[in-house]
């Protein structure tokens, strides 16, 4: 019983890598963890279906975290494309000379952002900014005269 197990969730993870449908993937893996418990416990049909059903659950439940937070990423992501060119306000003054790295914060969007002079210029806080590009998260930004 346990290679129709076995077989089954090799079949899943191949459709799964095919297409990239992440309800293949969870059966796939549920049903090659059932494949080990039904390998260890051959007669026990009660462990089997509860290994898969257990399996099932967790395994969406991790693949949802994962699919969340890869979302959360991209939406973060894009919304960082779209500051370049905005103007934003220097909170914490930037510059070679004002601290060891030259990064500073500015305000956008009610969000603080470190920042640094893409011409390695000081630019005094409440003065405005034009973000220019990022790096990470870390906005290399320009004054606008």
């Amino acid at each position: 019983m346990y290679t129709i197990f076995a077989v089954i969730g090799i079949v899943f993870l191949a459709w799964d890598l095919n297409k990239k449908a992440f309800f293949k993937l969870v059966l796939a893996g549920a049903f090659l963890f059932t494949s080990v418990v039904a390998f260890k416990f051959p007669e026990n049909y009660l462990y089997q279906f509860l290994t898969f059903v257990v399996f099932s659950f967790v395994l969406s439940f991790l693949v949802k975290m994962i699919l969340n937070k890869e979302q959360k990423d991209l939406l973060k992501e894009k919304a960082l494309k779209d500051y370049i060119g905005q103007i934003a306000v220097v909170k914490k003054d930037i510059g070679k000379t004002l601290s060891i790295d030259g990064i500073g914060l500015i305000e956008f969007n009610n969000s603080l952002w470190q920042a640094k002079s893409v011409d390695d210029k000081e630019i005094k806080a409440s003065s405005k900014v034009k973000i220019v590009s990022k790096e990470n998260m870390i906005m290399n930004v320009e004054a606008v005269k």
